[in-house]
């Protein structure tokens, strides 16, 4: 669970070396892969076109400012969206539920992580040995440890704001704690204990709970079942389904 809290904190507060590659797929359609960074959004209006619908995602990170920014401008051209096999962290968080019309074909992977108001729930006692476990050195952790809260918060409340505006229930960047919850003893079940955990939450869920409409999926019941996860070697990731959560009001 400690890996699992570092990767998700460290992920919404720092610079990815990487940023996503934009390309034309077609007349009609603008294909993205690699982790969302600062200038993302740029990249795309340049190659946005009359006649531009629809956005192919493959993304498994990315930096939330940058990817809030994406989901924005997709929400504002009323692009579709369209996930070619994985969109995760920051890509499910933000730009998935941006879009008005989204699919997740068969084959195709929606895992989100801890948002950025689970991130800024962090102590900060935890926060420095978080950062001692990231490598700082004894004579910053003071000030990063700081500068980390500050950061954390200021995104979390970025995140609120983004939600608010496309209509997204507060709890759909809630309900991870949960899901992650519930994972810690499915995990025990495979030969890597160190699986990332990621949650899959169904479109029903995604419309009747958290006011994300628009989503058409392939087989994501019959993939999860009979156990209600998906294990992606490949990624060496555990994805759980929505078994650890209540029903929505």
């Amino acid at each position: 669970m400690k890996r699992i809290l570092l990767m998700g904190m460290m992920a919404g507060v720092t610079a990815l070396a990487d940023a996503a590659d934009f390309s034309r797929a077609d007349a009609g359609s603008i294909a993205m892969r690699g982790p969302i960074a600062e200038g993302d959004v740029d990249k795309l209006r340049q190659l946005a076109a009359p006649g531009t619908v629809l956005l192919r995602v493959n993304s498994d990170a990315g930096d939330p400012q940058a990817a809030m920014q994406l989901g924005r401008y997709l929400r504002q051209q009323q692009w579709r969206l369209a996930i070619d096999t994985l969109c995760a962290g920051s890509c499910a968080l933000y730009v998935f539920p941006a879009a008005r019309h989204k699919s997740i074909p068969d084959g195709a992977v929606l895992a989100l992580q801890e948002s950025a108001f689970l991130r800024a729930q962090v102590d900060r006692a935890q926060m420095r040995r978080i950062l001692v476990e990231a490598g700082v050195a004894a004579e910053d952790l003071d000030s990063e440890t700081v500068a980390l809260a500050a950061r954390l918060a200021e995104t979390a409340a970025q995140e609120a704001v983004f939600a608010a505006e496309l209509g997204i229930a507060p709890a759909f960047y809630r309900d991870f704690r949960q899901v992650a919850a519930q994972a810690d003893s499915v995990r025990q079940r495979f030969p890597d204990q160190e699986a990332a955990v990621y949650w899959w939450p169904a479109a029903a869920r995604l419309q009747r709970c958290y006011g994300i409409s628009g989503v058409q999926e392939g087989t994501r019941a019959a993939r999860m079942l009979p156990d209600g996860y998906l294990y992606v070697p490949a990624l060496s990731a555990l994805v759980m389904g929505d078994q650890a959560l209540q029903a929505c009001p």
